[in-house]
């Protein structure tokens, strides 16, 4: 069961606060989410008066988790600062324009160095045109760059496909499935390659064991400079494109 209140900042703010009651729970938890709320994860049974006196309780924390979070980006924003898409091992310059086409698409120039993301006019809302127009790009591009990782290691999986996920940027299912972060297009090509291969690793070993990232180093020499990279960007690129 999850509920919605609102925690009042010293500067006179508010910040919305979800309140998650959880069977089995013994202790009141408080952490950051995505969308720079407050998540309060609390005993089934908790009184609101119990919540109140927890979250005044962790106020000097909230309120320096929330000053130091990156803040939400719209992809337009984002773009403007970090101009490229990944794919196929590459990285296109990004451009956006909007025409007198009925659906949005994208098309390649100056012989596949730049990408042009081609936007209706007539769009509703052009964020979310942009936004489902960069995740359809993720779609074409995330599984063909996983297939062409496992045929060049000779693994075999089931589906791949590219979501949304609140936190994580991959994942594998034990009948070879792998789901991925649409927002891989947004990093660096090695710090996408570094994810996929992560989750082809776990076709063959599905925990974090040492044999895990043993067969993970063979794929990928450099998997500890690119594991913290990726930790170091992590928390901005999950904020970005949250309409």
């Amino acid at each position: 069961m999850t509920k919605v209140a609102h925690f009042a900042l010293k500067d006179g703010g508010t910040v919305p606060v979800e309140i998650k009651h959880r069977k089995g729970a013994r202790h009141l938890r408080l952490s950051l989410g995505l969308n720079n709320q407050l998540v309060a994860s609390v005993p089934w049974r908790c009184k609101q008066g119990d919540i109140t006196r927890f979250l005044e309780k962790n106020r000097a924390w909230a309120e320096m988790q929330l000053s130091q979070a990156p803040r939400l980006l719209s992809l337009e924003e984002w773009f403007e600062r970090h101009p490229t898409l990944s794919g196929s091992g590459d990285q296109f310059l990004v451009s956006i324009e909007q025409t007198n086409q009925l659906k949005a698409s994208y098309r390649f120039e100056k012989g596949g160095a730049d990408i042009v993301l081609r936007l209706p006019n007539k769009s509703e809302s052009l964020s979310l045109a942009l936004n489902r127009l960069v995740r359809r790009f993720a779609k074409d591009a995330l599984p063909c760059r996983v297939a062409y990782h496992a045929k060049r290691l000779g693994l075999n999986y089931n589906r791949v496909s590219a979501r949304d996920q609140k936190s994580r940027w991959g994942s594998c299912s034990s009948n070879g499935d792998l789901s991925l972060n649409w927002r891989l297009v947004l990093l660096e090509p090695d710090l996408q390659d570094y994810v996929i291969l992560h989750e082809l690793a776990h076709l063959t070993e599905m925990n974090h064991s040492a044999r895990f990232w043993s067969l993970l180093e063979t794929y990928d020499p450099d998997l500890k400079q690119h594991e913290t990279v990726l930790d170091a960007v992590t928390a901005m690129v999950m904020r970005v494109g949250r309409l």
